[in-house]
């Protein structure tokens, strides 16, 4: 579930808004939708998010809106074949159950998973579905048994949100750090900058920020499995300190801004000391020719997408 999305239903109870939510809860075959996907419908139709459009989605908005009125939540299914197809005639061929529930206002549960979205906290929304939907939510390690997959799905009549903000962690924040900063929070990464030049990590907006020593600052966000470093500093011998850190953290990725011989040197030095940089990605990025601080950011960013979501990050 997106951060703009809960602050949405947030924003709606508080304001007295009735509403329904709409979600994606299971798909087969192919489909334009995907499990998790969203769609708040107020009483007069005003909508955020999507359940993939097309037929479906008007289907969806109409049961919705008799949703609010009998307070009654429904599964629909659907089979997206010449039944469903739009006037472009595109069919899919698959299915996809549509979970549409009424909204009691206010909507706690919906404040507290953006509450740990912003802190980029890990957790889990368990949804049992029945005669009505009920919520739980969990925190921290609490949540860790439903966290082995960052897939939404459902179990039998439960259904399993993970509440996961990746972070990226910026080691030094010259213009790429600046830039990669930028394209992180389009991806929905959240953003931690290390610096040692107070007036260089003001320019980030960053959501966390910490200033001082390199080495130590990073120690202070006590890297996750759920964090991206990217060490990219202004001398060698930063980076080696930076890296040799990053390296004995548990951070899903680490990457270092350098050229292929500026690598191999940290990797040797690196090795002398025994310490195993198989999983240090320098030159980091993947190999799209950028040059600009732009094009390396957008490459960067792709790389930590393709490790997210394919489990690996080769160029």
């Amino acid at each position: 579930m997106t951060l703009p999305l809960l602050e949405e239903i947030v924003r709606r109870g508080e304001g007295g808004e009735p509403c329904a939510l709409a979600t994606v809860v299971s798909t087969e075959g192919s489909a334009p939708a995907q499990a998790a996907m969203k769609m708040l419908v107020g009483a007069e139709g005003r909508l955020a998010g999507t359940v993939g459009g097309g037929r479906v989605e008007a289907t969806v908005i109409e049961r919705a809106r008799a949703a609010i009125d009998d307070r009654r939540p429904d599964v629909l299914s659907f089979t997206l074949d010449d039944d469903v197809a739009d006037e472009g005639g595109l069919i899919c061929g698959g299915t996809v159950r549509i979970l549409v529930e009424p909204l009691a206002a206010p909507a706690s549960w919906a404040r507290d998973a953006a509450d740990l979205l912003r802190r980029g906290r890990r957790g889990a929304i368990l949804a049992r579905i029945g005669e009505t939907v009920e919520r739980e939510i969990l925190r921290g390690a609490d949540a860790d048994p439903w966290l082995a997959s960052e897939d939404p799905r459902l179990e039998d009549d439960l259904f399993v949100e993970p509440l996961l903000r990746p972070r990226a962690v910026i080691v030094g924040a010259g213009h790429v750090g600046r830039s990669v900063a930028a394209i992180a929070r389009e991806a929905g990464f959240g953003v931690a900058v290390v610096e040692d030049r107070p007036e260089q990590a003001e320019r980030v907006g960053a959501d966390e920020t910490v200033v001082g020593d390199l080495v130590e600052g990073l120690a202070r966000l006590d890297p996750s499995p759920f964090d991206y470093i990217v060490v990219m500093t202004r001398g060698h011998g930063l980076d080696l300190r930076c890296v040799r850190a990053a390296l004995q953290s548990p951070a899903r990725y680490v990457g270092m801004l350098a050229s292929r011989k500026k690598a191999a040197t940290i990797k040797e030095a690196l090795a002398r000391e025994g310490i195993d940089s198989e999983r240090l990605h320098a030159p980091v990025g993947l190999d799209l020719g950028a040059s600009s601080a732009g094009e390396i950011a957008v490459s960067v960013v792709a790389q930590w997408i393709k490790v997210r979501r394919l489990g690996r990050g080769d160029r």
